[in-house]
């Protein structure tokens, strides 16, 4: 299994190289932030705080603050971005009354800047769904609202790009899964928006495209399309220093664009370039210092631990987990918790400080279980899975490996699980079953061992349609009737009832059907498993005492896994042959021994009867008087 924290590299990696962070400036980055922080300046301020707020989960008091603001004098993009933030937290807590408002204040506004064809993309946008859509009184602002932006009808590339910018209720720069909108239509949806950017451009208040960018980049991280995701992360970046190079200062960033781009770099970089993913976080916590968005702030610090981790970097890691174990007490959302306590559990499992490890996580499967978290389920399991195996506790670890399997499983089967991730789910559900079943066998568990099986069966058929390569599925399904075979021939060897021989040959049989169902340049694997079959074909029949046969069937194995060039593998199964060998000569020697033996007692007997016959001859010839007259 390559993700999690088997995956992880063990203390003392030389991956860290110079550019991580000392720690001097890791404390600086994890320092929260100066509270409590001033108050905003001006609307651009103030449409900030309110869009960290909403982020944070502060409706209410972004809604005061949004008010507060409202009609101070600013530009217009910056009045535009306050009502948009206003409007997204209303849409959020569903207050419906309070969306009207700041949707006709918003329409009022695009009017009143010249901007016609975008109020009426507003109005229609607004109206197709949401609490507007379901408002029954439709004679208050927002019916002003509606007419006015009626006067002019929006072009369709001005509604695809209103309609992107207003619609899509995506995760926000935390990463967090809040979206009320499918990440596969937001995708297509986003897309269309920047086709349609260019040509209407110049009629929108504010150029989106930096927006839409980091919005699209995140609707594809969230159907894991990662690669996608980078891309257009980079380009919100390159964007902002291009804007800033030409007008000599950053540009109004109200959404926090910019640090949006660095958390999503920081997450998906984390693992393939460790180092890079870290210093993305630590730029954008370097951006947070009047910014109280805990959520924000404590997913960037997740994500810097797990770049440390996979860099090796064992003692800024251990630094970094201890403020985040600290920091995640202050979110207010329990979901929210569970991702910075399985990234704590995971560096301390990485540290070798079990005992340690086993708070953080049981917190984080509590979490995970009351908001049904079933991806946070899998990796709480795979987590206690390798605790347990660290630990020796090998019943423990079965359980965990079952949980793992069952979790995703769960994922595979819902309709919402993004298609290029329900394949990968699918590849921890076979490798967890498999680990199952091995650990089964080594507990002398067979009914653990035959509902794992099952499971691979059922997912494995050729029918199956999963996008997995199909040398993998063959693999499992061997694998599998393999691990059946083995508690046949066990039962079989101890002469457990409901057991026979006809059993123990259906069950081989049918791992030779599947040996043979090898797709094309994958022999070398089948013959692999051809050979091992004859392995364990030849220590049942050894167990059994048929030593002829097993001789014959580990001979057979010996030469394979000699061809294959598995030399380990050769030399176990001629150490067997050997103990064979050594086997037959002993029970020759005993059986020679017993047979000498027999004959010698026969010859004795013969000698003996002779003996006396000539013994009772020569008496008769010599003695008979002599006795005769003694009589």
């Amino acid at each position: 299994m390559t993700s999690g924290a088997a995956s992880l590299p063990v203390p003392g990696d030389d991956r860290a190289g110079r550019d991580l962070p000392g720690p001097e400036a890791l404390r600086i980055a994890l320092h929260p932030a100066e509270l409590p922080l001033a108050r905003p300046r001006d609307v651009a301020q103030a449409a900030a705080r309110v869009s960290d707020l909403i982020s944070a989960g502060r409706l209410r008091e972004a809604r005061r603050l949004a008010a507060e603001f409202r009609r101070r004098t600013a530009r217009p993009a910056d009045r535009a971005a306050l009502l948009r933030a206003a409007l997204r937290g209303a849409l959020r807590s569903g207050d419906a009354a309070q969306a009207e408002s700041d949707s006709a204040d918003l329409v009022s506004l695009l009017h009143r800047s010249g901007r016609t064809e975008q109020a009426a993309a507003v109005v229609q946008v607004l109206l197709e769904r949401g609490p507007l859509a379901e408002a029954p009184d439709r004679k208050g602002t927002a019916a002003r609202g509606r007419r006015r932006g009626e006067a002019l009808r929006a072009s369709a590339p001005m509604l695809a790009v209103v309609r992107a910018l207003e619609a899509s209720s995506l995760p926000g720069p935390d990463g967090g899964r809040g979206g009320t909108v499918d990440p596969r239509r937001a995708v297509a949806r986003l897309r269309a928006a920047l086709a349609a950017l260019p040509e209407v451009r110049d009629a929108l208040l504010e150029d989106p495209e930096r927006e839409l960018r980091l919005r699209l980049a995140q609707a594809l991280e969230a159907v894991g399309d990662v690669d996608g995701a980078v891309s257009l992360a980079l380009d919100v970046l390159e964007l902002t220093a291009q804007q800033t190079t030409e007008h000599g200062e950053a540009p109004a960033d109200p959404w926090r664009l910019e640090t949006g781009a660095h958390a999503l770099l920081a997450r998906t970089l984390g693992q393939q370039r460790p180092v890079v993913a870290a210093d993305h976080a630590l730029e954008a916590l370097g951006g947070l210092a009047d910014v109280d968005d805990p959520p924000l702030r404590i997913g960037l610090i997740t994500s810097l631990l797990q770049a440390l981790m996979a860099a090796g970097a064992t003692d800024l890691a251990g630094f970094t987990a201890g403020r985040l174990l600290s920091l995640q007490r202050t979110l207010e959302q329990g979901r929210m918790r569970i991702a910075p306590l399985l990234a704590v559990t995971a560096q301390r499992l990485q540290a070798e400080r079990l005992d340690a490890a086993w708070v953080p996580l049981e917190q984080a499967r509590a979490l995970a279980r009351e908001h049904r978290d079933h991806r946070s389920l899998l990796e709480a399991a795979r987590l206690a899975a390798s605790l347990h195996e660290r630990a020796g506790d090998h019943a423990a670890s079965l359980g965990e490996l079952q949980r793992l399997a069952a979790a995703a499983r769960w994922l595979v089967d819902d309709l919402d699980t993004p298609r290029e991730e329900r394949s990968e789910r699918l590849r921890t559900e076979l490798s967890a079953n498999a680990l199952a079943m091995r650990r089964a066998l080594d507990l002398g568990r067979p009914g653990a061992v035959h509902v794992a099986a099952r499971e691979i069966e059922r997912r494995t058929r050729p029918d199956s349609g999963w996008d997995l390569p199909p040398e993998l599925l063959w693999d499992h399904l061997v694998d599998a009737r393999m691990g059946v075979l083995i508690v046949a021939g066990d039962s079989l060897a101890r002469g457990e009832q409901g057991t026979d021989q006809a059993g123990y040959e259906a069950r081989r049989r049918e791992v030779l059907e599947a040996i043979g169902r090898m797709p094309e340049g994958h022999d070398a694997r089948a013959r692999y498993w051809a050979a091992y079959l004859d392995d364990r074909h030849a220590d049942l029949l050894a167990r059994r005492g048929e030593t002829a046969a097993a001789r014959r069937a580990a001979r057979r194995a010996r030469s394979a896994y000699e061809a294959l060039g598995r030399g380990e593998d050769a030399d176990r199964v001629a150490g067997f042959v050997t103990e064979l060998e050594a086997a037959r000569e002993a029970e020759g020697g005993a059986e020679r021994a017993g047979h000498g033996a027999q004959g010698d007692a026969e010859r004795a007997g013969r000698g003996a009867g002779r003996g006396a016959d000539d013994r009772a001859g020569r008496g008769s010839e010599g003695d008979g008087d002599e006795r005769a007259a003694s009589a």
